[in-house]
């Protein structure tokens, strides 16, 4: 009886339908039983595990190939790619699971959910020493750890070593427990797509030190027809009369179009690789005694072949893409039937069973619906300008040879297409409206501001605040010393308002030094009159109690001026020791009943404190206070309160003329009409 080898070369799904003719034809001959030994790489390990454990199937009657043969039609039209796709992006949220202990990381990679599908839809939880002894299965993949060629058979792991002289030698693992599911998705894990497949002690059975974590790719990196298995065999004794290698390369394609993507790059370098590999291999071993080559880049001629697919049609299925996407019963079929067509037609010119009578039927291709078959007859009338069934079927097939991402990304029947339809109605649709809304919104505020701006001069502040740093070009005021008080009075005097802005944009609280803690800026502006019954000596003094604190003071150039002192003996008030500031005005050429408006600023250094008092300096028919908090730090509550001078009482909740709470926690603002000079009033709030 004949021996025979049989090498399934890679080149995705493509590969996997072409070689499924090419089994077909071998089946029908006769040759399939005959097989001993199978080397398969990426695309071809797909078939040939599937093969392999349901070799009675394969070589059996019509109706189980045909159902075998449907399993892997079935994965291959389950858009493996694309489903993978769909779920990379939620691998950020599972891998921040992974982190915390709640999920493993090694089931989300993609080449997890790609060992997953093949588990459940083709191989099940098999492992490889369940495979077969005859004929005897030889996975191939390439070892990134060592840069060498890796097999994976029933017996367990044989991974290539390289000595210092340049042989070679494989160093045997027995990890008969590999999982099938994963070492397919090793062979096939496409550079650019997926990542290296990890793989350790526990995946191959074996105990912790016999084997460390290795990573593994795509076979075809290193030999994408699986022949150099076949030259390993045969210098362990094995003989073979024939050797089949089922060629799945296809003609490398000269891009014409602009700069590629990043995720482009990376697939074009592999693709430019993996092609050089390929040509490498067939140079080297196409001569070779013992070889018959199915080269799917064959033509078969109508003059060779009756029964053959019409040239223009066998030309586009050569370009179909290497890719593990969805592919149309249309791809399925023609690729078949090319697989079963070139074999037939190298066995009959190479008369590789020599006389043996080879089948005459039209190429065997899967029962699917199809609105044309390839083999369909031309049926078009005579003088139409209608194109013909060639055309027809090769303009479609031209179609194939695009790789297909974005029109395909969506599918109703996988739940992530629904998680990103929902992303895209937010983005697209309801963050647009919200934008309109809010813009709608934020034009009738302006012109409320604008409109308050007009008549009030403290919003003017705050808005020129938010766009003007106040503290550029700070010139500090000269502060003179004495160390006793003046005596004060206001008698004569009536203030009309009294208005602060704390600017605390520059303040944090919780540094650690009072460099890094930064200053709090502060405006105080008072409006007042000189009535007609003043009698003082012409000065207008201001007292204002601190903590020992430093403190810097800015003069506006276009108010009225005055000369600051600091008291250096502190004054006891209520039991707490506090400095004097004095601010002295001279109002002896102020007019009577003339409101004048004194501004002062003031950089001081706050401690950590959540409160800003206001105290009042004498009687005041307003006063009006806003906070301006930095963005990256707002405010999450506040509250206004009140309490008296001696602190006889405690802070009671007020109700002010009004108050600004800000949406977006950057700014308080309030107001309290004649206000209590024995009062203290005080904000409070608290951080987020």
């Amino acid at each position: 009886m004949p021996k025979y080898g049989l090498a399934l070369s890679g080149g995705g799904f493509r590969a996997t339908l072409y070689h499924l003719g090419v089994v077909r034809f071998l089946r029908d001959i006769g040759a399939l039983k005959e097989v001993t030994d199978i080397a398969s790489v990426s695309g071809g390990s797909i078939l040939a595990a599937h093969l392999a454990l349901n070799w009675d199937r394969y070589t059996g009657d019509e109706d189980s190939f045909n159902a075998a043969a449907q399993e892997v039609i079935e994965l291959i039209q389950f858009d493996v790619r694309n489903h993978i796709v769909r779920r990379m992006p939620l691998q950020a949220l599972l891998s921040l699971l992974s982190r915390l202990h709640l999920w493993n990381s090694r089931n989300i990679t993609p080449n997890a959910i790609l060992e997953r599908y093949y588990r459940d839809r083709l191989y099940g939880d098999r492992c490889i020493y369940e495979l077969p002894e005859q004929p005897m299965l030889h996975i191939l993949t390439t070892n990134v750890s060592s840069g060498g060629m890796s097999v994976f058979n029933r017996n367990g792991l044989y991974i290539q070593t390289r000595s210092d002289d340049g042989n070679t030698s494989f160093r045997h693992i027995p990890g008969e427990m590999a999982g099938i599911p994963k070492v397919v998705g090793a062979s096939s894990a496409f550079p650019g797509f997926f990542p290296p497949a990890e793989i350790n002690a526990e995946d191959l059975g074996v105990q912790e030190g016999e084997f460390p974590t290795e990573y593994f790719t795509d076979g075809g990196v290193y030999d994408n027809l699986g022949l150099r298995t076949f030259f390993w065999l045969k210098d362990h004794g094995a003989s073979f009369d024939q050797v089949f290698v089922s060629d799945a390369g296809k003609p490398f394609q000269i891009l014409t179009e602009g700069a590629l993507g990043f995720v482009g790059q990376m697939v074009r370098a592999s693709e430019i690789s993996m092609d050089r590999v390929w040509q490498l291999e067939q140079e080297r071993f196409h001569s070779t005694p013992g070889f018959v080559f199915f080269p799917m880049t064959n033509m078969v001629e109508l003059e060779d072949d009756p029964t053959a697919m019409h040239p223009v049609i066998q030309a586009e299925v050569q370009g179909i893409r290497t890719d593990l996407d969805h592919f149309s019963n249309l791809e399925v079929t023609a690729l078949a039937m090319h697989g079963y067509e070139v074999s037939r037609n190298v066995c009959r010119q190479e008369k590789v069973f020599g006389d043996q009578e080879l089948p005459a039927c039209p190429p065997w291709g899967p029962k699917l619906k199809l609105a044309e078959s390839p083999l369909a007859a031309e049926t078009r009338e005579p003088g139409s300008h209608e194109p013909a069934h060639a055309t027809r079927i090769s303009r479609e097939l031209r179609k194939s040879s695009r790789r297909r991402i974005w029109g395909t990304l969506l599918d109703w029947l996988d739940w992530p297409s629904y998680i990103y339809v929902a992303i895209a109605f937010v983005i697209l649709i309801l963050a647009p409206y919200k934008f309109y809304q809010f813009y709608q919104i934020s034009q009738t505020q302006k012109m409320i501001i604008t409109a308050i701006k007009l008549g009030d001069n403290d919003i003017h502040q705050i808005l020129d605040l938010v766009t003007i740093d106040p503290t550029q070009n700070w010139v500090s005021a000269a502060v003179q010393e004495k160390p006793d008080p003046s005596q004060v009075s206001y008698a004569g005097f009536e203030v009309l308002e009294h208005n602060r802005i704390i600017d605390l944009r520059h303040w944090n609280p919780d540094a650690e030094t009072e460099e890094q803690r930064g200053l709090i800026y502060l405006r105080d502006r008072i409006t007042f009159k000189k009535l007609p019954t003043y009698k003082g000596d012409g000065h207008l003094v201001f007292q204002v109690p601190v903590r020992d604190q430093k403190m810097q003071f800015r003069q506006p150039h276009n108010r009225l001026q005055c000369s600051i002192t600091r008291i250096t003996n502190p004054v006891d008030l209520h039991g707490q020791k506090r400095r004097i500031y004095e601010f002295d005005y001279d109002v002896s050429e102020l007019p009577p009943d003339e409101s004048t408006t004194i501004e002062m600023e003031v950089l001081l250094d706050y401690p950590n404190s959540a409160r800003a008092p206001f105290r009042l300096h004498t009687k005041t028919d307003l006063i009006a206070v806003w906070l301006l908090f930095p963005t990256d730090r707002p405010y999450h509550t506040y509250s206004l309160l009140s309490y008296p001078i001696d602190g006889s009482e405690a802070p009671r909740l007020m109700n002010p003329r009004y108050n600004i709470n800000h949406p977006y926690g950057s700014l308080i603002g309030w107001s309290v009409v004649n206000p209590d000079e024995n009062r203290i009033y005080e904000c409070r709030w608290t951080f987020e």
